[in-house]
């Protein structure tokens, strides 16, 4: 009997230690197309919070950085399609006056230059028609003041006897032939030009060398101030109604050059008939400007007042990620925790984006550096 009970007891603390060491129950989950019933939820992949714990020394490692949700009056209208071009007194076009050779160069590639500073020399060269012209018409003024001189002083010898209109018509005669005589030596002596430039910058790329022989009309340097540029942008029928009397430009390079405000010159009131685009001519800044140069294309954000002036809550653009095919920002609740908020964006530019709706309050610290990875520990958390 004792050895029954000794055996029931061994037999029930047996069955305690298997109960203590199985797991938990779990939930049935459906596979293969059968129904286990029950309401358990399928691995999606999706998380079933809608916040991600991280602590400091991650936020650390990963360079989370975080800025505040605000109300602003302002924000991206338009984007415009420019060209950078030289403003007035940006750019000095040097053609030559004369066809004839190079005698002298001063100017070298990328110098700095004065306004009225001697670039080269030019001496006029003719053809043979020309000479033959130059000649006969320097022999016809030695001819006439040889004779003018002969008659004066035939007239000085007996004006006496002479009448005094005579000798006054032989005098200005005499004047006349020597300033023709004196005009014609100086045309074939001296025919040199000197060129120079008509505004201080730098001389830009040209291939010119002494002794080379160039004709009237070429262009033989352009000066350039990189200090006095435009640009030229296309505003069409849609982006007319947000060119407003107080917005403000920027300009933003395609080549990674940092953006820079421009001024506004004029909104033309002709329409191009090729594209029926109204033309806006931007001033840009002379030190921020330096940054770009003439011909390059540039990207035009135009930054008015909202509607009414009604401040709007914008958040910076990098915050702005994307869940699921959904537009979330990251807010910053606690020192390691991060809500997700989905919202539905509005107008955008480089910098600002305005939120239609969500979940986002004035003054929410919203992540705006680190989010690629916030989205990461929450999808696979």
């Amino acid at each position: 009997m004792k050895t029954k009970h000794k055996l029931l007891a061994a037999t029930a603390a047996a069955g305690l230690t298997l109960a203590v060491l199985l797991p938990p129950p779990a939930a049935v989950l459906a596979h293969g197309g059968e129904d286990h019933g029950g309401t358990a939820q399928a691995n999606t992949g999706v998380a079933l919070t809608d916040e991600v714990l991280l602590p400091k020394e991650s936020q650390f490692l990963f360079q989370v950085g975080t800025r505040l949700a605000a109300y602003s009056s302002t924000y991206s209208r338009a984007t415009l399609y420019g060209t950078v071009s030289a403003a007035a007194g940006g750019e000095g076009r040097i053609v030559v006056p004369q066809t004839g050779r190079i005698v002298s160069l001063t100017a070298r590639v990328g110098q700095p230059v004065r306004a009225g500073q001697t670039l080269a020399v030019i001496e006029q060269t003719l053809d043979a028609t020309q000479q033959i012209g130059l000649s006969t018409e320097r022999a016809n003024a030695q001819a006439e003041l040889r004779a003018a001189q002969q008659d004066y002083a035939r007239l000085q010898s007996i004006a006496d006897i002479a009448a005094r209109k005579d000798v006054v018509a032989a005098e200005l005669r005499l004047r006349q032939a020597r300033q023709n005589a004196s005009i014609y030596n100086g045309q074939a002596q001296q025919r040199r030009v000197r060129i120079t430039s008509p505004i201080s910058g730098t001389v830009d790329v040209f291939n010119l060398a002494v002794g080379q022989q160039v004709n009237q009309g070429d262009e033989l340097f352009r000066v350039l101030n990189p200090g006095k540029l435009r640009v030229e942008a296309q505003v069409f029928a849609q982006d007319l109604g947000k060119i407003t009397p107080g917005a403000e430009f920027r300009v933003e390079g395609l080549q990674g050059q940092p953006g820079a405000p421009a001024r506004l010159v004029v909104f033309s009131n002709a329409v191009n008939p090729v594209n029926q685009a109204r033309q806006l001519i931007l001033e840009l800044d002379a030190q921020a400007g330096t940054a770009y140069r003439a011909g390059q294309a540039v990207n035009v954000q135009v930054v008015g007042q909202s509607n009414q002036g009604k401040k709007q809550l914008v958040v910076p653009s990098s915050a702005v990620t994307d869940l699921n095919g959904k537009p979330v920002v990251f807010v910053h609740t606690q020192p390691e925790r991060f809500k997700i908020r989905y919202v539905q964006p509005g107008s955008i530019n480089g910098e600002q984006t305005v939120l239609l709706q969500g979940e986002v309050n004035e003054n929410d610290r919203v992540v705006t550096t680190g989010t690629y990875q916030l989205k990461s520990i929450y999808l696979n958390q």
